[in-house]
């Protein structure tokens, strides 16, 4: 009896964690992933923060916001300075010392979502890895019809 309940608590182990595996496709697998329920769904207009004067964290929302638009068709606009948006992604300097120099932390709730990171290397890794958990019609570049635009919540905290 307890070589079958050892049994099927592994293979439920196993199983769940295949699940998850496969509703958070990232590549290279992060350090830490947390599923949480429901979907982030892209709004008719979608709207990032930077909540930073940084060239070049603004430069990496607006190429995002680009890729977004184009592939999506959604209005997709970024507004730099001291704010967040409470529905929209929000780019996030912080100072932690599980950042490092490409740490970054991933929140996705159905809400919003917020990427931070201490270094630009750190904001390309949380966008790259949003991506992945974005429909695959992201990579391309021109515009999809038919796509459910939604993207598992979860909270990641990675250091590639």
């Amino acid at each position: 009896m307890k070589k079958v309940c050892l049994y099927l608590w592994l293979s439920v182990a196993s199983w769940g964690a295949a699940l998850a595996q496969s509703a958070y496709p990232i590549v290279p697998k992060p350090a830490h992933l947390v599923p949480k329920n429901g979907h982030f769904i892209f709004p008719k207009t979608l709207l990032i923060a930077v909540t930073s004067t940084d060239p070049h964290l603004r430069h990496f929302a607006e190429e995002f916001a680009q890729t977004i638009g184009l592939v999506s068709g959604h209005d997709t606009r970024v507004f730099a300075g001291n704010f967040r948006v409470k529905e929209g992604i929000n780019l996030v300097p912080g100072k932690d010392l599980k950042l490092g120099h490409k740490g970054y932390f991933l929140d996705i709730s159905p809400q919003r979502i917020v990427i931070t990171a201490e270094q630009p290397q750190g904001f390309a890794a949380g966008i790259h890895a949003l991506k992945q958990l974005m429909p695959q019609a992201i990579m391309g570049a021109q515009r999809v019809q038919g796509v459910d635009w939604k993207i598992p919540c979860c909270y990641i905290e990675d250091q590639p």
